[in-house]
C-alpha cells in the first residue's frame, strides 16, 4: 500500500533573511547557524514544521548582493549565541549552507515578488518570505554563475 504524503509538509518556502553586518553571515557559514529577531521566529518555526523545506536567502543591508542561501535545519531553539553583532536577537537555529557566492543585485532585476506588492526581490524586509515560483527563480540564478 502506497503512502500519500502530508499536504502540510509538501511545500517549499523561501525566506529572505536580512543582516546588518558580513561578521554575521561569516559566523553563520562557519558554525551552521542563524539567528533572527522574535517577531520571525515564529513565522520560520511553523514554516520549518509545516514544509518539506525553507530557503533562506541572504543579504547584508546596503551590500547590493545576496551573499548566498541555505536551508533551515531546525527550528528555533531557546539558545543564544553571544557572538552575534547585533542585539534585540532570540534563539539560533541550524542552517545548511548550499551556495555561499555573491549573487549581485543587477541579476535579480526581472524578479518581482507578488507577496510584497510585486517589488523586486531585493527590495524586501527581514523574513519576507517570497512566493515560492519566485524563490526558485532566485536559487536557480546561482547556477548560472
Amino acid at each position: 500500500m502506497q503512502r500519500c504524503s502530508s499536504p502540510l509538509r509538501s511545500s517549499v518556502r523561501y525566506f529572505i533573511m536580512k543582516s546588518s553586518n558580513m561578521r554575521n553571515i561569516d559566523l553563520s557559514q562557519q558554525r551552521g547557524i542563524w539567528s533572527t529577531t522574535p517577531n520571525n521566529e515564529l513565522k520560520l518555526t511553523r514554516a520549518f514544521v509545516e514544509s518539506s523545506a525553507v530557503f533562506l536567502i541572504f543579504s547584508v543591508q546596503g551590500s547590493g548582493h545576496f551573499q548566498g542561501y541555505a536551508r533551515m535545519a531546525s527550528a528555533v531553539s531557546g539558545e543564544r549565541c553571544l557572538d552575534w553583532g547585533s542585539t534585540g536577537l532570540g534563539g539560533v537555529f541550524g542552517v545548511e549552507w548550499i551556495r555561499k557566492e555573491g549573487l549581485p543585485f543587477q541579476l535579480t532585476q526581472q524578479l518581482l515578488n507578488p507577496w510584497n506588492d510585486n517589488k523586486r526581490v531585493q527590495i524586501s524586509r527581514d523574513a519576507q518570505e517570497l512566493e515560492p515560483q519566485t524563490g526558485s527563480q532566485l536559487l536557480q540564478l546561482w547556477e548560472r554563475i
